[in-house]
Protein backbone atom coordinates (compact mmCIF):
# COMPACT_ATOMS: atom_id res chain seq x y z
CA UNK A 1 0.00 0.00 0.00
CA UNK A 2 1.43 3.48 -1.22
CA UNK A 3 -0.30 5.07 1.48
CA UNK A 4 0.72 4.64 5.04
CA UNK A 5 -2.08 3.47 8.11
CA UNK A 6 -1.61 6.71 9.86
CA UNK A 7 -1.99 9.08 7.09
CA UNK A 8 -4.88 6.73 5.61
CA UNK A 9 -6.88 6.74 8.90
CA UNK A 10 -6.51 10.23 9.63
CA UNK A 11 -7.73 11.18 6.17
CA UNK A 12 -10.95 8.67 6.48
CA UNK A 13 -11.79 10.64 9.63
CA UNK A 14 -12.16 13.44 8.40
CA UNK A 15 -14.02 12.36 5.61
CA UNK A 16 -16.43 10.86 8.40
CA UNK A 17 -16.64 13.09 10.98
CA UNK A 18 -19.61 11.48 12.82
CA UNK A 19 -17.29 8.55 13.91
CA UNK A 20 -17.48 8.44 17.35
CA UNK A 21 -19.96 10.87 17.51
CA UNK A 22 -23.55 11.20 17.12
CA UNK A 23 -24.15 12.91 14.04
CA UNK A 24 -22.64 15.14 11.51
CA UNK A 25 -20.71 17.40 13.27
CA UNK A 26 -21.97 21.04 11.82
CA UNK A 27 -24.41 19.69 9.63
CA UNK A 28 -23.92 18.24 6.21
CA UNK A 29 -21.22 19.64 3.66
CA UNK A 30 -23.69 22.44 1.22
CA UNK A 31 -23.66 19.37 -1.63
CA UNK A 32 -25.67 17.36 0.55
CA UNK A 33 -27.94 19.93 1.38
CA UNK A 34 -28.38 21.14 -2.31
CA UNK A 35 -31.34 19.19 -3.49
CA UNK A 36 -34.08 18.11 -1.80
CA UNK A 37 -35.60 14.44 -1.42
CA UNK A 38 -35.79 12.79 -4.80
CA UNK A 39 -38.38 9.91 -5.94
CA UNK A 40 -34.95 7.72 -5.89
CA UNK A 41 -34.33 7.49 -2.39
CA UNK A 42 -37.28 5.33 -1.27
CA UNK A 43 -36.46 2.60 -3.51
CA UNK A 44 -32.50 3.01 -1.97
CA UNK A 45 -33.72 2.66 1.05
CA UNK A 46 -36.18 0.10 0.77
CA UNK A 47 -33.52 -2.71 -1.05
CA UNK A 48 -31.01 -4.54 0.82
CA UNK A 49 -29.27 -5.28 -1.79
CA UNK A 50 -26.11 -3.63 -3.26
CA UNK A 51 -27.15 -0.48 -5.48
CA UNK A 52 -25.44 1.58 -7.78
CA UNK A 53 -26.43 5.05 -8.52
CA UNK A 54 -25.76 6.31 -12.12
CA UNK A 55 -26.54 9.69 -13.58
CA UNK A 56 -24.51 12.63 -15.20
CA UNK A 57 -22.30 14.92 -13.35
CA UNK A 58 -23.69 17.48 -11.21
CA UNK A 59 -27.13 15.54 -11.22
CA UNK A 60 -27.30 15.58 -7.35
CA UNK A 61 -25.74 11.61 -6.47
CA UNK A 62 -23.34 12.92 -3.82
CA UNK A 63 -26.42 14.98 -2.42
CA UNK A 64 -28.31 11.78 -2.20
CA UNK A 65 -25.63 9.82 -0.51
CA UNK A 66 -25.47 12.40 2.14
CA UNK A 67 -29.15 11.84 2.98
CA UNK A 68 -28.08 8.45 2.99
CA UNK A 69 -25.99 8.82 5.94
CA UNK A 70 -28.63 11.01 7.31
CA UNK A 71 -30.81 8.44 7.60
CA UNK A 72 -28.65 5.77 8.62
CA UNK A 73 -27.07 8.04 11.72
CA UNK A 74 -30.58 8.69 12.75
CA UNK A 75 -31.07 4.81 14.07
CA UNK A 76 -26.95 3.74 13.92
CA UNK A 77 -23.82 4.95 13.03
CA UNK A 78 -22.16 2.61 11.36
CA UNK A 79 -21.66 4.27 7.82
CA UNK A 80 -18.32 4.74 5.52
CA UNK A 81 -18.31 7.27 3.40
CA UNK A 82 -15.56 6.85 0.89
CA UNK A 83 -15.38 10.19 -2.07
CA UNK A 84 -12.62 7.57 -4.31
CA UNK A 85 -12.47 10.39 -6.63
CA UNK A 86 -10.01 12.36 -4.06
CA UNK A 87 -6.76 12.00 -5.39
CA UNK A 88 -5.13 10.17 -2.24
CA UNK A 89 -8.10 7.84 -1.81
CA UNK A 90 -7.00 6.86 -5.13
CA UNK A 91 -3.48 5.76 -4.19
CA UNK A 92 -5.28 2.51 -2.42
CA UNK A 93 -7.25 -0.39 -4.44
CA UNK A 94 -10.71 -0.42 -3.80
CA UNK A 95 -10.77 -3.52 -1.75
CA UNK A 96 -8.17 -2.89 0.79
CA UNK A 97 -9.72 0.87 1.38
CA UNK A 98 -12.67 -0.43 2.20
CA UNK A 99 -11.58 -2.90 4.26
CA UNK A 100 -9.52 -0.27 5.87
CA UNK A 101 -11.86 1.89 6.67
CA UNK A 102 -14.23 -0.71 8.00
CA UNK A 103 -11.22 -1.62 10.58
CA UNK A 104 -10.45 2.29 11.28
CA UNK A 105 -14.22 2.56 12.33
CA UNK A 106 -14.38 0.21 14.45
CA UNK A 107 -17.97 -0.30 13.83
CA UNK A 108 -19.84 -3.52 15.82
CA UNK A 109 -22.81 -3.53 13.80
CA UNK A 110 -23.78 -6.89 11.75
CA UNK A 111 -23.78 -5.24 8.09
CA UNK A 112 -22.63 -1.31 7.97
CA UNK A 113 -23.47 0.96 5.30
CA UNK A 114 -20.60 1.53 2.64
CA UNK A 115 -20.99 4.82 0.55
CA UNK A 116 -18.87 5.02 -2.57
CA UNK A 117 -18.68 8.36 -4.02
CA UNK A 118 -16.88 9.00 -7.67
CA UNK A 119 -16.49 5.54 -8.50
CA UNK A 120 -15.58 6.03 -12.17
CA UNK A 121 -12.11 7.62 -10.56
CA UNK A 122 -11.33 3.73 -9.89
CA UNK A 123 -9.44 2.81 -13.02
CA UNK A 124 -11.39 -0.94 -14.12
CA UNK A 125 -13.72 0.23 -11.77
CA UNK A 126 -16.38 -1.81 -13.37
CA UNK A 127 -15.14 -5.08 -12.40
CA UNK A 128 -12.92 -4.00 -8.99
CA UNK A 129 -16.81 -2.59 -8.15
CA UNK A 130 -18.70 -6.44 -8.95
CA UNK A 131 -15.60 -7.82 -6.90
CA UNK A 132 -15.86 -5.56 -3.84
CA UNK A 133 -19.77 -6.95 -3.76
CA UNK A 134 -19.22 -10.54 -4.77
CA UNK A 135 -16.37 -11.00 -2.27
CA UNK A 136 -17.36 -8.87 0.76
CA UNK A 137 -20.99 -9.85 2.07
CA UNK A 138 -21.20 -8.48 5.05
CA UNK A 139 -21.13 -4.32 4.40
CA UNK A 140 -24.45 -3.31 1.97
CA UNK A 141 -22.20 -0.92 -0.20
CA UNK A 142 -23.84 1.72 -1.88
CA UNK A 143 -21.93 3.55 -4.68
CA UNK A 144 -22.48 6.72 -7.39
CA UNK A 145 -20.93 6.62 -10.78
CA UNK A 146 -21.16 9.11 -13.38
CA UNK A 147 -20.80 6.41 -15.94
CA UNK A 148 -22.78 3.59 -16.43
CA UNK A 149 -21.32 -0.25 -16.59
CA UNK A 150 -21.08 -1.32 -20.10
CA UNK A 151 -22.99 -4.35 -18.68
CA UNK A 152 -25.30 -4.93 -15.62
CA UNK A 153 -24.68 -7.73 -13.15
CA UNK A 154 -27.24 -9.19 -10.61
CA UNK A 155 -25.25 -8.76 -7.83
CA UNK A 156 -26.05 -4.99 -7.98
CA UNK A 157 -29.02 -2.83 -8.72
CA UNK A 158 -28.59 0.02 -10.72
CA UNK A 159 -30.46 3.16 -10.16
CA UNK A 160 -30.70 5.88 -12.88
CA UNK A 161 -30.69 9.38 -11.34
CA UNK A 162 -31.56 12.11 -14.15
CA UNK A 163 -31.63 15.94 -13.29
CA UNK A 164 -34.70 17.61 -11.92
CA UNK A 165 -37.82 16.54 -13.61
CA UNK A 166 -39.88 19.66 -14.45
CA UNK A 167 -42.03 18.87 -11.11
CA UNK A 168 -38.93 18.83 -9.39
CA UNK A 169 -37.79 22.21 -11.05
CA UNK A 170 -41.04 23.92 -9.91
CA UNK A 171 -40.87 22.77 -6.60
CA UNK A 172 -37.61 24.03 -6.30
CA UNK A 173 -38.99 27.63 -7.60
CA UNK A 174 -40.72 28.00 -5.32
CA UNK A 175 -43.90 26.90 -6.21
CA UNK A 176 -46.68 25.15 -3.75
CA UNK A 177 -47.78 21.91 -4.82
CA UNK A 178 -50.46 21.71 -7.09
CA UNK A 179 -52.97 19.26 -6.43
CA UNK A 180 -52.20 17.33 -9.66
CA UNK A 181 -53.30 13.72 -9.28
CA UNK A 182 -49.88 11.46 -10.19
CA UNK A 183 -49.47 10.25 -13.63
CA UNK A 184 -48.87 6.29 -14.31
CA UNK A 185 -48.33 5.45 -17.98
CA UNK A 186 -49.60 2.33 -18.21
CA UNK A 187 -53.04 2.87 -16.48
CA UNK A 188 -53.96 6.63 -15.98
CA UNK A 189 -56.40 8.71 -14.60
CA UNK A 190 -57.35 12.72 -14.57
CA UNK A 191 -58.95 14.56 -12.25
CA UNK A 192 -61.89 16.18 -13.43
CA UNK A 193 -61.08 19.87 -14.45
CA UNK A 194 -62.71 22.71 -13.59
CA UNK A 195 -61.89 27.20 -13.97
CA UNK A 196 -60.06 27.15 -11.01
CA UNK A 197 -57.38 24.25 -12.34
CA UNK A 198 -57.16 26.30 -15.78
CA UNK A 199 -56.29 29.14 -14.14
CA UNK A 200 -53.82 27.66 -12.26
CA UNK A 201 -51.95 25.06 -14.59
CA UNK A 202 -52.21 28.11 -17.47
CA UNK A 203 -51.08 30.48 -15.17
CA UNK A 204 -48.15 28.83 -12.87
CA UNK A 205 -46.84 25.87 -14.82
CA UNK A 206 -46.77 27.27 -18.54
CA UNK A 207 -44.42 30.30 -18.15
CA UNK A 208 -42.68 27.75 -15.65
CA UNK A 209 -42.17 25.16 -18.65
CA UNK A 210 -40.80 27.78 -21.09
CA UNK A 211 -38.22 28.61 -18.18
CA UNK A 212 -37.71 24.91 -17.78
CA UNK A 213 -36.88 24.53 -21.42
CA UNK A 214 -34.08 27.10 -21.94
CA UNK A 215 -32.48 26.63 -18.29
CA UNK A 216 -33.15 22.55 -17.90
CA UNK A 217 -32.79 20.74 -14.71
CA UNK A 218 -29.52 20.56 -13.65
CA UNK A 219 -28.91 22.36 -10.29
CA UNK A 220 -26.18 24.94 -12.31
CA UNK A 221 -29.50 26.02 -14.06
CA UNK A 222 -31.31 27.46 -11.35
CA UNK A 223 -28.58 30.20 -10.89
CA UNK A 224 -28.16 33.03 -13.18
CA UNK A 225 -28.92 31.45 -16.69
CA UNK A 226 -24.81 33.03 -18.14
CA UNK A 227 -23.65 31.33 -15.17
CA UNK A 228 -25.42 28.36 -15.39
CA UNK A 229 -24.88 27.75 -18.74
CA UNK A 230 -20.84 27.76 -18.23
CA UNK A 231 -21.04 25.55 -15.11
CA UNK A 232 -23.63 22.81 -17.53
CA UNK A 233 -20.20 22.98 -20.40
CA UNK A 234 -17.52 22.94 -17.81
CA UNK A 235 -18.71 20.92 -15.07
CA UNK A 236 -20.78 18.76 -17.05
CA UNK A 237 -20.21 17.90 -20.67
CA UNK A 238 -16.63 18.76 -19.98
CA UNK A 239 -15.72 16.89 -17.55
CA UNK A 240 -17.34 13.60 -18.56
CA UNK A 241 -16.07 13.39 -22.33
CA UNK A 242 -12.26 14.97 -21.48
CA UNK A 243 -12.40 13.30 -18.09
CA UNK A 244 -14.74 10.42 -17.72
CA UNK A 245 -14.68 8.79 -20.82
CA UNK A 246 -10.83 8.51 -21.28
CA UNK A 247 -10.44 7.34 -17.66
CA UNK A 248 -13.31 4.56 -18.59
CA UNK A 249 -13.08 3.34 -21.73
CA UNK A 250 -9.89 4.79 -22.93
CA UNK A 251 -11.13 7.24 -25.53
CA UNK A 252 -8.18 8.80 -27.17
CA UNK A 253 -9.55 10.96 -29.20
CA UNK A 254 -12.00 13.17 -27.33
CA UNK A 255 -12.58 15.97 -29.20
CA UNK A 256 -13.96 13.51 -32.22
CA UNK A 257 -16.73 12.62 -29.42
CA UNK A 258 -17.21 15.92 -28.49
CA UNK A 259 -17.88 16.55 -32.27
CA UNK A 260 -20.08 13.59 -32.53
CA UNK A 261 -22.10 14.47 -29.07
CA UNK A 262 -22.49 18.41 -31.16
CA UNK A 263 -23.61 17.12 -34.24
CA UNK A 264 -26.42 14.56 -32.45
CA UNK A 265 -27.71 17.47 -30.89
CA UNK A 266 -27.65 19.59 -34.08
CA UNK A 267 -30.25 16.83 -35.66
CA UNK A 268 -32.79 17.86 -32.68
CA UNK A 269 -34.15 14.34 -32.47
CA UNK A 270 -34.96 13.18 -36.23
CA UNK A 271 -33.94 9.79 -37.24
CA UNK A 272 -29.74 9.36 -37.22
CA UNK A 273 -28.74 7.62 -40.94
CA UNK A 274 -25.51 6.53 -39.58
CA UNK A 275 -23.68 6.75 -42.86
CA UNK A 276 -24.31 10.47 -43.62
CA UNK A 277 -23.99 11.16 -40.34
CA UNK A 278 -20.24 9.40 -40.01
CA UNK A 279 -19.85 11.22 -43.38
CA UNK A 280 -20.74 14.90 -41.35
CA UNK A 281 -18.12 14.42 -38.69
CA UNK A 282 -15.67 12.36 -40.72
CA UNK A 283 -15.41 9.43 -38.68
CA UNK A 284 -16.37 5.87 -40.00
CA UNK A 285 -19.47 4.66 -39.39
CA UNK A 286 -18.29 1.92 -36.51
CA UNK A 287 -16.69 4.83 -34.40
CA UNK A 288 -19.61 6.73 -34.89
CA UNK A 289 -21.72 4.20 -33.31
CA UNK A 290 -19.05 3.06 -30.49
CA UNK A 291 -19.17 6.99 -29.61
CA UNK A 292 -22.84 7.25 -29.27
CA UNK A 293 -22.72 4.22 -27.33
CA UNK A 294 -20.12 5.86 -24.94
CA UNK A 295 -21.76 9.32 -24.68
CA UNK A 296 -25.26 7.61 -23.34
CA UNK A 297 -23.26 5.73 -20.58
CA UNK A 298 -22.05 9.29 -19.44
CA UNK A 299 -25.96 10.26 -19.53
CA UNK A 300 -25.36 13.01 -21.81
CA UNK A 301 -27.45 11.91 -24.84
CA UNK A 302 -30.90 8.99 -24.71
CA UNK A 303 -31.97 7.04 -27.72
CA UNK A 304 -34.61 5.40 -29.08
CA UNK A 305 -35.19 2.85 -31.85
CA UNK A 306 -38.31 2.62 -33.94
CA UNK A 307 -40.96 0.78 -32.72
CA UNK A 308 -42.18 0.62 -36.05
CA UNK A 309 -39.11 -1.24 -37.49
CA UNK A 310 -37.03 -4.44 -36.42
CA UNK A 311 -33.90 -3.68 -34.34
CA UNK A 312 -31.37 -4.19 -37.79
CA UNK A 313 -33.27 -1.68 -39.42
CA UNK A 314 -34.05 0.92 -37.03
CA UNK A 315 -32.32 4.27 -37.50
CA UNK A 316 -31.68 5.73 -34.04
CA UNK A 317 -33.02 9.43 -32.38
CA UNK A 318 -30.94 10.74 -30.06
CA UNK A 319 -32.04 13.69 -27.39
CA UNK A 320 -30.04 15.42 -25.17
CA UNK A 321 -30.94 13.79 -21.37
CA UNK A 322 -32.00 17.28 -19.73
CA UNK A 323 -33.25 20.64 -22.83
CA UNK A 324 -30.93 22.47 -20.80
CA UNK A 325 -27.82 21.24 -22.14
CA UNK A 326 -27.85 22.40 -25.69
CA UNK A 327 -29.17 25.63 -24.72
CA UNK A 328 -25.85 25.82 -22.62
CA UNK A 329 -23.70 24.61 -25.42
CA UNK A 330 -25.17 27.20 -28.20
CA UNK A 331 -25.14 29.83 -25.78
CA UNK A 332 -29.10 30.80 -25.86
CA UNK A 333 -31.39 32.34 -23.87
CA UNK A 334 -35.37 32.64 -23.04
CA UNK A 335 -35.69 34.32 -27.17
CA UNK A 336 -35.01 30.67 -28.76
CA UNK A 337 -38.34 29.78 -27.79
CA UNK A 338 -39.26 32.36 -30.06
CA UNK A 339 -38.19 29.99 -32.90
CA UNK A 340 -41.46 27.51 -33.33
CA UNK A 341 -39.12 24.62 -34.51
CA UNK A 342 -36.47 24.90 -32.08
CA UNK A 343 -39.01 25.33 -29.23
CA UNK A 344 -41.10 22.13 -30.56
CA UNK A 345 -37.41 20.50 -30.11
CA UNK A 346 -36.75 21.14 -26.42
CA UNK A 347 -40.05 20.25 -25.56
CA UNK A 348 -39.76 16.86 -27.03
CA UNK A 349 -36.42 16.25 -25.35
CA UNK A 350 -38.11 17.00 -22.03
CA UNK A 351 -40.83 14.71 -22.44
CA UNK A 352 -39.03 11.86 -23.96
CA UNK A 353 -36.03 12.27 -21.09
CA UNK A 354 -39.07 12.08 -18.12
CA UNK A 355 -41.12 9.24 -20.41
CA UNK A 356 -38.25 7.21 -21.11
CA UNK A 357 -36.62 7.52 -17.33
CA UNK A 358 -40.03 6.71 -16.30
CA UNK A 359 -40.49 3.83 -18.06
CA UNK A 360 -37.19 2.75 -17.61
CA UNK A 361 -37.28 2.33 -13.85
CA UNK A 362 -40.43 0.27 -14.10
CA UNK A 363 -38.31 -2.41 -16.51
CA UNK A 364 -40.18 -0.99 -19.43
CA UNK A 365 -38.65 -0.47 -23.23
CA UNK A 366 -39.59 2.76 -24.85
CA UNK A 367 -38.97 3.62 -28.67
CA UNK A 368 -40.57 6.22 -31.25
CA UNK A 369 -42.77 5.15 -33.74
CA UNK A 370 -42.29 6.49 -37.19
CA UNK A 371 -44.22 4.36 -40.64
CA UNK A 372 -45.23 6.89 -43.43
CA UNK A 373 -46.84 9.60 -41.86
CA UNK A 374 -48.17 7.79 -38.67
CA UNK A 375 -45.60 9.15 -35.56
CA UNK A 376 -45.40 8.84 -32.21
CA UNK A 377 -42.64 10.64 -30.32
CA UNK A 378 -42.46 8.32 -27.74
CA UNK A 379 -44.35 4.72 -27.49
CA UNK A 380 -43.94 3.19 -24.02
CA UNK A 381 -43.69 -0.79 -24.49
CA UNK A 382 -45.44 -2.51 -21.54
CA UNK A 383 -46.71 -6.06 -21.24
CA UNK A 384 -50.55 -4.42 -21.95
CA UNK A 385 -49.38 -3.47 -25.42
CA UNK A 386 -47.68 -0.05 -26.72
CA UNK A 387 -48.80 3.50 -25.29
CA UNK A 388 -48.16 6.06 -27.54
CA UNK A 389 -47.04 9.64 -26.95
CA UNK A 390 -47.85 12.27 -29.53
CA UNK A 391 -46.73 16.22 -29.29
CA UNK A 392 -48.53 18.72 -31.04
CA UNK A 393 -46.82 21.58 -29.74
CA UNK A 394 -49.73 24.27 -30.86
CA UNK A 395 -53.33 25.23 -28.94
CA UNK A 396 -55.82 24.46 -31.58
CA UNK A 397 -55.94 20.67 -31.22
CA UNK A 398 -59.13 19.29 -33.77
CA UNK A 399 -60.37 16.26 -35.54
CA UNK A 400 -57.30 16.31 -37.82
CA UNK A 401 -54.68 15.33 -35.11
CA UNK A 402 -57.16 13.03 -33.08
CA UNK A 403 -57.96 11.34 -36.41
CA UNK A 404 -53.73 11.20 -36.42
CA UNK A 405 -53.69 9.24 -32.71
CA UNK A 406 -56.33 7.06 -33.70
CA UNK A 407 -55.32 5.65 -36.85
CA UNK A 408 -51.82 5.42 -34.71
CA UNK A 409 -53.41 3.62 -32.43
CA UNK A 410 -54.96 1.34 -34.51
CA UNK A 411 -51.42 0.60 -36.66
CA UNK A 412 -49.90 -0.25 -32.95
CA UNK A 413 -52.99 -2.25 -31.80
CA UNK A 414 -52.15 0.33 -28.52
CA UNK A 415 -55.79 0.58 -26.15
CA UNK A 416 -54.73 3.85 -24.76
CA UNK A 417 -52.94 7.22 -25.96
CA UNK A 418 -51.50 10.60 -24.77
CA UNK A 419 -52.32 13.30 -27.18
CA UNK A 420 -49.76 16.64 -25.61
CA UNK A 421 -50.90 20.17 -26.74
CA UNK A 422 -49.59 23.53 -25.72
CA UNK A 423 -52.74 24.11 -23.39
CA UNK A 424 -56.19 22.71 -24.06
CA UNK A 425 -58.35 20.26 -22.55
CA UNK A 426 -57.56 17.83 -19.61
CA UNK A 427 -60.02 15.38 -20.58
CA UNK A 428 -60.20 11.89 -21.59
CA UNK A 429 -61.41 11.11 -25.34
CA UNK A 430 -63.15 7.74 -26.23
CA UNK A 431 -62.10 5.63 -29.36
CA UNK A 432 -63.98 2.62 -28.73
CA UNK A 433 -65.27 1.24 -25.57
CA UNK A 434 -61.91 -0.13 -24.96
CA UNK A 435 -59.62 1.84 -26.47
CA UNK A 436 -58.88 6.37 -25.31
CA UNK A 437 -57.15 9.33 -25.85
CA UNK A 438 -55.54 10.94 -22.77
CA UNK A 439 -55.73 14.75 -24.25
CA UNK A 440 -53.07 16.77 -21.73
CA UNK A 441 -51.37 20.01 -21.93
CA UNK A 442 -47.81 19.29 -22.32
CA UNK A 443 -46.74 21.19 -18.89
CA UNK A 444 -49.35 19.21 -16.93
CA UNK A 445 -48.24 15.97 -18.35
CA UNK A 446 -44.52 17.04 -17.77
CA UNK A 447 -46.13 17.97 -14.07
CA UNK A 448 -47.88 14.84 -13.10
CA UNK A 449 -45.92 12.35 -14.32
CA UNK A 450 -44.34 9.88 -11.93
CA UNK A 451 -40.63 9.71 -11.40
Amino acid sequence: MLLDEHRLDALLAARNPWWGAAAWPGGRPAAGRLLRERPLEGALLDSAAAGLIVGPRRSGKTSVLHRMIDRRLAVANDVVYLPVDHPVLRLVPLGPLVDRALKASQFKSERPLVLIDGLQAIPDWPERWLELVRTRPRPRFLAASSVAPALEDPAFETHTLRPLSFREFCDWRGVPGLDATPLDLESPTIPERNDADDHLYQRVLDPLLADYLVRGGFPECLVETEDGQHALRENVVARAIYRDLPAVVGVQRVADVERVFLAALLLGGEPLHVEAFADAVELDRQTVGRYLDHLERVRLLTSLKNFAASTDRSRARVYPTDPGLVNALFERGIGVLADAVERRRLLLGAVVGQVAHSARERGLDVAYYREGDLEAEVVIVSPDGAVPVVVFDHDDIGDEEVAHVERLMKRTQARRAFLLSRGGPRRREAVTFFETIFHLPAAYFLYALES
